[in-house]
């Protein structure tokens, strides 16, 4: 039987809901999470150039048939984990865009979730937001399509009078998600570098107010109090 074609496709928009309405049977479907569940650990541990759709496999406990029953090569899964993650960051996203509530607001809880999926999906995240070789083309599907939702979000803002008409839409989508590619993914490869707050706090402030914060001026998203560690041997108060 001819192998199927090992050519990485593009990473064409689909809704969240469309990733839970494939017709298969429930056997079917568990073999496919476990083949999913173990490229991503393959994938996080090597990187998407190294593994192999049979390394994949016999992860999963399987032999190399039972994967092309499921996807016509790794690059497909690959782009099956990064899709599902599009839809699941779309989703933080939107839960946040629904609630009411002040602009301030609105952007440290985008971080927020921003932040949580950066936690969540840490491995994939770094493959994903910093796309080279053989993850390129699905990394910048990717990006593209959360530029997509940015955009979209913005327009129905603006129509609602909860933002004003002051960018140009696409040009403000890009830049964003740009910035958040850029630091989520430094953040991801040592967690170390910053703090979880003053993440989400730089974030908040770039956005709302970008570098802005000259000499004797207050800053405009409060730095956290830092505290004196209590002194060996002493109860917190």
């Amino acid at each position: 039987m001819p192998r199927p074609s090992s050519t990485a496709q593009p990473l064409a928009p689909v809704s969240p809901a469309a990733i839970d309405r494939s017709p298969v049977r429930p056997r079917s479907a568990r073999t496919r999470r476990r083949l999913l569940e173990a490229g991503r650990e393959l994938f996080a541990a090597q990187g998407l150039e190294a593994v192999t759709s049979h390394a994949i496999a016999a992860r999963a406990g399987y032999a190399s048939g039972t994967f092309y029953l499921h996807f016509p090569d790794k690059h497909a899964l690959f782009g099956e984990l990064a899709l599902e993650a599009a839809a699941e960051l779309e989703a933080r996203m939107e839960a946040t865009s629904a609630a009411a509530m002040d602009s301030g607001t609105l952007v440290r809880a985008q971080a927020e979730a921003l932040v949580g999926f950066a936690e969540d999906r840490r491995d994939l995240l770094r493959m994903v937001l910093r796309p080279s070789g053989e993850a390129r083309e699905i990394g910048i599907a990717l990006l593209e399509r959360l530029a997509r939702g940015v955009a979209d979000r913005r327009r129905e803002a603006v129509a609602s009078g909860r933002e004003r008409d002051c960018f140009q839409v696409d040009v403000l989508a890009q830049a964003i998600v740009g910035l958040w590619a850029h630091v989520l993914a430094w953040w991801a490869e040592d967690p170390a570098r910053a703090s979880r707050e003053e993440l989400i706090r730089t974030l908040t402030h770039f956005q709302l107010h970008g570098s802005h914060a000259e000499v004797g001026s207050p800053c405009l998203v409060d730095r956290p109090v830092a505290t004196e560690p209590a002194p060996e041997g002493d109860l917190p108060r």
